[in-house]
């Protein structure tokens, strides 16, 4: 296991689903290669991703999505209940991927002893419903399930 390797795809995908939702599907690509043995819960993860993709789509086009302003699209009108259930469905489907990579890294901490890994993955499923909250909330909890995970793969080295 190259550690400095799993931290660097942590972080890259784990970065770019929070700013870049789309490319993160690059860094849960990479980890599914770098870690064979825990590819099954991982390419879980990636095509739970890859269905939510038309919902990030979605989110742009109804402006419920901060690259909406930033790309400068206009929002379109329709009924708050499909704009509600859009990023419902969305942030269900963002979980169930994490979901999946949280039993990745829950089972590398049952083979490694690095509690850290569960801890950090944990803090990835609990950002998700803290979008409802604020979205600065998701941010932090999202960084800190990140931090967590990277020491974490230092634990790992030490128990490995």
């Amino acid at each position: 296991m190259n550690v400095r390797r799993l931290e660097v795809l942590f972080a890259l995908t784990l970065v770019l689903m929070m700013y870049i939702y789309p490319l993160a599907i690059v860094g849960l690509w990479l980890l599914m290669g770098e870690l064979p043995e825990y590819r099954e819960a991982i390419k879980r993860s990636l095509i739970v991703f890859i269905a939510s993709l038309p919902l990030y789509g979605a989110k742009i086009v109804l402006g419920i999505s901060g690259w909406s302003r930033t790309l400068g699209i206009t929002p379109v009108e329709t009924s708050p209940a499909v704009v509600s259930t859009v990023h419902v469905v969305f942030l269900v489907l963002q979980f169930l991927s994490l979901y999946f990579l949280y039993r990745a890294l829950s089972r590398m901490s049952d083979d490694t002893g690095a509690e850290m890994l569960k801890t950090g993955g944990l803090m990835l499923l609990v950002a998700i419903p803290l979008h409802f909250v604020a979205i600065t909330a998701y941010f932090v909890a999202t960084w800190l399930g990140l931090v967590l995970i990277i020491y974490g793969l230092e634990q790992a080295v030490g128990h490995g």
